[in-house]
């Protein structure tokens, strides 16, 4: 073969990789441990002009790969040689900054590149020691870095500060984030790239930004062409029978993983009881959960332990499922950009996805058809029979349980001790062990009944690590009442009141 011939091909294969762009060494080293063949549609319109320190404002629907868009050029461009904070990235939750900061840490091989989170959850003094760390990038919700600011004074951080993005821009506009931004703002050099990132943008939002960040390029890919690998369906349904279709629609679809979203806090308690009855590990997902719950819970339905997540659309933001199969919506939004969020948990990263859609009223339908004329997606209609409730009970033995445990970190008890306990005196597989969330005093555990009746029939005091526990079933009713007790504390803390 002719040299030419072979260099052109080697450039034609070079032109559709990543290794056409300028990038760090160990940035092309890490894509390449991560998987990544090829740039995705927003991640080719977005990098070359990032490159070129352009303002960008991105409007590209979930699981397009916006986050490498802007983090493979962004690290490549930072002074690792300089322990200073160089980047800002603001996201509207904590769970979004987790996962942000996980993302940037893996797009770098090696341990030179340091990335912290701050938001809250965890203390102050925390949030605060992330800060004078001088990590390279720094990942905030806005609400904790201003009570910092509050706090201390920060002049340090700063002074390096040459790259601002926001990543899901329009949450943090519904939070009234303008004020913010603009004392944020005056507190960076005047000469400052910024990103303004998310899956929709409204002509509000876009107008405000564009007040904000000048000059600015406005990059915008159709929902049409980022969601073509997923297959939509709805189903009706009888009021007043939603399990009973449900539990129809997981058997006769064959759907043995999913996220399935509701929107009040009520309902996702009777779809989690219900579905757990059914046999079923499913866990529920709501902004009540204490934190280390929800990172608990969340874990475990990545690795598979628990198949189905009942979530409000705190979800449908800032969780990157790397496999998700299904996503099933009890009830249809209103809001065409919540619709967006959560079908796009499935069908990432080019996989194939099927979003089923159960539909109680006329009114539903109408909300549903008018989202996929914006989609510009086909839906069809699906024919689904409800199980019938004798079908619909699993035996005592088999219904999913959360139990309460009487020692917690105050004993030094930990998860492998629980794991332990369990599989020699409750006579459980490891392997049928859910999550296990830790407090100071007591831990709570996801476990079959069949556990629960082991432990009842011993006919001695259980001990764990030594020391006397009990152990009883943790009702829903308690889950209830801790959620409500978690938001007063919320609600009292943004009061000002003394907690």
């Amino acid at each position: 073969m002719p040299l030419n011939a072979l260099y052109g091909s080697k450039n034609k294969r070079m032109k559709k990789t990543f290794a056409k762009y300028p990038f760090e060494p160990r940035v092309l080293m890490a894509i390449e441990t991560l998987g990544f063949k090829k740039p995705t549609l927003v991640q080719e319109k977005v990098i070359p002009q990032f490159l070129q320190h352009l303002n960008l404002i991105v409007e590209a629907p979930t699981g397009t790969g916006k986050t490498a868009a802007y983090g493979f050029p962004l690290i490549s461009q930072i002074d690792l040689l300089k322990r200073s904070t160089q980047a800002l990235v603001l996201v509207p939750s904590r769970e979004l900054a987790l996962q942000v900061t996980a993302a940037l840490r893996s797009y770098y091989e090696g341990d030179q590149l340091k990335v912290n989170a701050v938001y809250g959850g965890s203390t102050l003094k925390e949030s605060i020691a992330a800060i004078r760390s001088s990590a390279h990038i720094i990942v905030a919700v806005p609400g904790r870095l201003k009570d910092i600011m509050a706090h201390s004074k920060l002049d340090f951080f700063w002074r390096d500060i040459k790259y601002l993005i926001m990543d899901e821009g329009d949450k943090l506009l519904e939070s009234g984030f303008q004020k913010d931004f603009d004392q944020l703002r005056q507190n960076m050099r005047s000469r400052l790239q910024m990103g303004f990132f998310s899956a929709t943008i409204s002509e509000d939002a876009e107008a405000m930004m564009k007040e904000r960040i000048k000059p600015v390029k406005v990059v915008r890919l159709s929902p049409r062409e980022m969601l073509k690998n997923i297959k939509f369906g709805y189903v009706k349904i009888k009021k007043g029978k939603q399990a009973a279709y449900l539990a129809g629609l997981l058997e006769q679809r064959n759907i043995s993983k999913a996220l399935i979203f509701c929107s009040r806090r009520e309902e996702i308690h009777a779809v989690t009881g219900f579905l757990r009855n059914y046999g079923k590990k499913a866990a529920s997902y709501y902004g009540m959960l204490e934190q280390r719950e929800r990172a608990n819970i969340l874990q475990r339905f990545k690795e598979g332990h628990i198949d189905y997540l009942v979530a409000s659309d705190l979800a449908a933001r800032g969780l990157d499922i790397e496999y998700l199969p299904a996503v099933v919506n009890i009830s249809v939004p209103k809001e065409f950009e919540y619709y967006l969020h959560r079908v796009g948990r499935t069908g990432r990263a080019g996989r194939k996805g099927m979003v089923y859609n159960l539909i109680r009223s006329e009114i539903d339908l109408i909300y549903l058809k008018n989202h996929h004329e914006d989609i510009e997606l086909p839906i069809r209609s699906y024919t689904v029979d409800p199980l019938a409730a004798k079908q619909q009970k699993a035996t005592e033995e088999e219904k999913w349980t959360k139990f309460h445990l009487s020692r917690g970190k105050k004993d030094k008890v930990r998860k492998g001790d629980i794991v332990g306990f369990l599989t020699q005196q409750a006579g459980l597989e490891a392997h049928e062990i859910g999550t296990i969330t830790i407090y100071d005093s007591y831990a709570i555990v996801d476990m079959p009944a069949k556990g629960f009746d082991q432990l009842a029939a011993l006919d001695m005091t259980l001990k764990l690590k030594g020391k006397t526990v009990k152990v009883r079933k943790y009702s829903l009713d308690e889950e209830v009442k801790r959620a409500k007790a978690v938001k007063k504390l919320l609600q009292d803390r943004k009061k000002g009141k003394s907690v």
